[in-house]
């Protein structure tokens, strides 16, 4: 199938303002008013497929696109005009959207499909066919289509004020800014290339915020208990007051849908249509791998807090909630001999990105290819084609950088994706657009990007979610890329980050700063891999933790509140003592688009780790098994049942032993 080129005017969306957006906003969900009322007016008798079900998929592809936009916006645009417009956009959109989609006429045009039609045509549908109107009858049976008005009206009022408190939870998060104060005697054990990167202010005293730059690399590093302690305290406040409230009520309406669904609560509601299928099968998952990892922190936290008598001088020291990042560190410096600024001058940000390119390019004989004259909304913001097979089939953007009101994290996006361009007679292939936002330090003047390993493994990973949605070939919008169940979707990207722990790889990611050439020498290369288990109980613990208070918030398994929740978790199983007051849960960006689902990032490591079984017995590069997992997994989608995708990869059944190796349940 063609796939379409774009031009730099189709980019011209990049330099939207304000008023593009607003200009926009009253025609996003036209052509999918029109095409519905088009498809409730067909008789049952001449009901299909194409002119039913394929209908009301594609009655929103355009829609969908400037929604993405929009939203990439709302976390991008160097404007604040524009992102509160594109935040106000969305916010209307999804209220209005909801009033479209909540049309019992074509939740009965599907019905009358499906005792009409349907079963003539079925041997001569796809199983991506078959899974999209099997997906459809489900989901309107889970926007409460089989309700009476009244509930169903109740309903559908409270998916509006999610979204609303949803983007403004978010939102929050965002624009939330603290710093403290350095003087020049508090800042022991800052590495002098971080500190020529801070600002100061007019007394000369450094500023560090809250961003991720400015963060990690000080709690790692700062001597300062008195100073970590004070950062740590105003980032456990990220997020604000307000997102405590915001959380509640969005709680509450979430609990309340469930219950007007005939569900026993929130988890239930959202793992139906996932891997796990219901809440007690992911708490039992949990709960299976808390108590054996819980005693291996217990062993890594006293470890720790015996490094930190030893350097204090007091015997009776402990390992307080700011300390961990900054003793771990230590601690892996004793024991590995692994100092994270030496490593950090094997990886420039430039040379990563290279590497990166040159490893997903021969797994998956692709090519990328800078479109330097074409428009963007930043001179940050890079634009890349992906070739492949002598044409374009792709394009992604990439944000490296932090700056005022952009998302604060790492992501990766659609903006537009992958599918059949059902307008056009040529069946041509719409060409995805993804984007992947980072948040590494800008090079200046003498002190270049630099990343350390952890940072390597996170570029990683979010450039294998950017794989997944520019590989796709996916015929359907709601199969593309990485719209997969939320328990699979980081399976993909969890696979990937095993490639930054190989040799390999590493000799094509790494290139000292000075000199590109010149590699991880051996002695940080075979104490790298030794460190690969540094701390992996606390990790996964964590991980634990978070995803347990993630369920037990959507099952009402506590009568206490979701932060004396998250409290109590972390003492009991990470053996840490969270301070009065504290607003992690404010800061909780997960909160929004991942509830009841935090536990997929565990659940998804068990495919993760298995798939990559096969790569690590057939080569890293090896480019016949890149393409099968390119042909039976990235470009597929959820055109077909994830755990069949694996399946089919894996030659077998998947299992859960690599996994359980790697997190040291089982030797």
């Amino acid at each position: 199938m063609k796939v379409k080129q774009y031009a730099k005017k189709d980019f011209a969306w990049t330099k939207w303002g304000a008023k593009d957006i607003k200009k926009l906003a009253p025609f996003l969900l036209e052509e999918k008013k029109e095409a519905y009322g088009k498809i409730k007016q067909i008789s049952k008798e001449e009901r299909t497929f194409e002119n039913t079900a394929r209908a009301i998929e594609s009655s929103g592809y355009k829609m969908g696109d400037n929604i993405g936009i929009i939203h990439l916006f709302m976390e991008v645009s160097p404007s604040k005009d524009a992102r509160e417009a594109a935040k106000k956009v969305i916010d209307k959109f999804q209220k209005e959207a909801l009033d479209v989609e909540f049309d019992e006429g074509i939740y009965k045009a599907l019905k009358e499909y499906e005792t009409g039609n349907f079963k003539k045509e079925k041997t001569k549908l796809g199983i991506d066919d078959i899974k999209l109107f099997g997906d459809m009858l489900r989901d309107y049976k889970r926007m409460g289509f089989e309700l009476d008005k009244k509930n169903q009206e109740k309903l559908k009022n409270n998916l509006k004020n999610i979204g609303s408190l949803g983007i403004q939870f978010s939102k929050n998060i965002n624009d939330y800014k603290d710093y403290i104060l350095l003087s020049e005697n508090e800042t022991a054990g800052l590495p002098a290339s971080f500190l020529k990167t801070l600002k100061k202010d007019k007394s000369g005293r450094y500023i560090v915020t809250l961003d991720y730059p400015d963060f990690y690399p000080f709690m790692q590093n700062a001597e300062s208990e008195k100073k970590r302690k004070e950062l740590m305290d105003k980032n456990l406040k990220k997020g604000g007051r307000e997102n405590i409230f915001l959380m509640n009520k969005i709680l509450k309406l979430r609990e309340a849908n469930a219950k007007l669904l005939g569900y026993k609560h929130h988890g239930d509601y959202k793992t139906e249509t996932r891997m796990a299928k219901n809440a007690d099968n992911v708490l039992k998952f949990l709960k299976d791998l808390l108590p054996t990892l819980s005693m291996e922190v217990k062993k890594e936290i006293k470890e720790l807090a015996d490094l930190k008598a030893r350097i204090t001088g007091d015997k009776k020291a402990k390992i307080e909630y700011y300390d961990l990042l900054y003793y771990s560190n230590l601690l892996k410096k004793e024991k590995f001999n692994i100092d994270n600024e030496r490593v950090r001058e094997f990886f420039p940000l430039e040379m990563v990105k290279n590497g990166t390119f040159e490893i997903y390019a021969k797994l998956f004989s692709v090519e990328f290819e800078r479109m330097r004259d074409y428009p963007a909304w930043h001179k940050d913001a890079e634009l890349y084609a992906v070739w492949g097979g002598g044409e374009i089939i792709a394009y992604f953007f990439m944000d490296m950088h932090p700056r005022a009101g952009k998302y604060g994290h790492f992501m990766a996006t659609e903006v537009i994706s992958g599918r059949e361009d059902r307008a056009r007679a040529s069946g041509e292939y719409v060409a995805p657009v993804a984007c992947t936002v980072c948040n590494f330090r800008k090079s200046s003047k003498g002190s270049p990007s630099l990343l350390d390993h952890s940072e390597v493994e996170t570029f990683f990973h979010e450039f294998g979610h950017v794989m997944h949605q520019v590989l796709t070939k996916a015929r359907y919008v709601s199969q593309s890329g990485t719209n997969v169940t939320r328990d699979f979707v980081e399976a993909p990207s969890q696979m990937f980050e095993e490639w930054v722990w190989k040799e390999e790889a590493l000799n094509l990611l790494s290139g000292h700063f000075k000199n590109n050439k010149e590699k991880l020498p051996d002695d940080i290369l075979k104490n790298m891999m030794a460190s690969k288990r540094h701390m992996i109980g606390y990790f996964y613990a964590r991980q634990i933790v978070i995803a347990l208070c993630d369920m037990m918030m959507h099952t009402g398994a506590s009568k206490e509140t979701p932060n004396e929740v998250y409290n109590n978790l972390t003492e009991k199983y990470l053996h840490i003592k969270m301070p009065k007051g504290n607003m992690w849960l404010a800061g909780f960006g997960h909160f929004i688009g991942y509830d009841a689902g935090y536990y997929s990032y565990l659940w998804s490591k068990v495919y993760a780790m298995d798939m990559f079984s096969r790569f690590e017995k057939e080569g890293l590069l090896n480019a016949k098994t890149g393409a099968d997992y390119r042909k039976l997994v990235l470009e597929k989608g959820s055109s077909e049942e994830e755990m069949n995708l694996v399946k089919k990869f894996l030659g077998r059944k998947p299992n859960n032993k690599i996994f359980l190796k790697e997190i040291g349940i089982i030797k």
